[in-house]
């Protein structure tokens, strides 16, 4: 499988969404994604996360598509976060290629968060408030617009 090395700081992390209700709310909120759209699963502190500039806008969306439909749902774009953001405040950035996605990377939250939920919660807000919504179908039609800093 190939791997794309080490993310760097400048980089941008997109956590798939695939909840309409979720995209209904940013795209009626400014962009704000909601913070439990980052919370990790119970049990582990790993948020996983696409790495969206190396990857080519079609593979990316169809990776996204694929994975959705063995869930059985619906991609509806990414919330965005600047790798620096997601390495603040203890947290790790580690790429994490997987099968049928070498674009994957984790968020590590730190360990004291473990089995905290409360501290999770604070770390999903900071991902959320440091995050931006790009809409799939937007991106399809406008072009590549996952880097939007604004």
């Amino acid at each position: 499988m190939e791997s794309y090395g080490e993310i760097d700081l400048t980089e941008h992390l997109g956590r798939g969404i695939s909840s309409s209700r979720s995209a209904n709310k940013a795209r009626k909120d400014g962009g704000r994604v909601p913070f439990h759209e980052f919370m990790p699963p119970q049990g582990p502190i790993c948020i996983s996360v696409d790495r969206t500039d190396i990857a080519p806008l079609d593979e990316a969306i169809s990776i996204a598509e694929k994975r959705d439909v063995i869930r059985s749902r619906i991609f509806y774009g990414w919330a965005v976060v600047s790798a620096k953001d997601a390495a603040r405040e203890g947290r790790k950035i580690t790429a994490s290629s997987i099968p049928g996605n070498p674009y994957h990377a984790d968020i590590i939250l730190p360990q004291d968060s473990a089995d905290d939920r409360d501290k999770q919660r604070v770390h999903a807000h900071q991902l959320a408030d440091a995050s931006h919504w790009n809409e799939r179908q937007a991106m399809q039609i406008y072009g590549d617009s996952r880097v939007d800093d604004s």
